[in-house]
């Protein structure tokens, strides 16, 4: 179970015109090396669709999908920033994944931290 905690959590990018808020932290944070989040560099928090709160400037939100047209890859089109990924299918309980470098608040570096290998294997590896 996340911990729960009595401030809201808030990311964003740059310029600030993709912002995002969460109630908690997760358990843990995911550090991935697929051939795309390890050039975004990224750390990402995972949650339902349901429990982020997304504010997008009208200009915005640029994105990049995925050859498996599966995830879609939100950058911001000012300043360049990665802020999150979601599933396409946006239902309320879809994965939306924060990349945790834009929290305004640095607590989330006492979490711990997966390491998943889907370069070549697709499986979470041992720390």
């Amino acid at each position: 179970m996340p911990a729960k905690h009595n401030k809201v959590f808030k990311g964003r990018c740059h310029c600030g015109r993709i912002q995002y808020e969460v109630a908690f932290l997760p358990e843990r944070v995911t550090q991935c090396n697929c051939s795309i989040c390890r050039r975004y560099a990224a750390v990402w928090g995972y949650y339902r669709r349901d429990e982020v709160m997304l504010t997008l400037a009208d200009d915005a939100r640029g994105s990049y999908i995925c050859s498996d047209e599966v995830l879609e890859f939100v950058h911001c089109r000012h300043c360049g920033c990665m802020t999150h990924y979601e599933d396409r299918e946006k239902m309320p309980e879809s994965r939306v994944a924060l990349n945790f470098h834009m929290l305004d608040d640095l607590s989330w570096q006492s979490l711990p931290v997966r390491f998943f290998e889907s370069a070549d294997r697709w499986q979470e590896i041992p720390g």
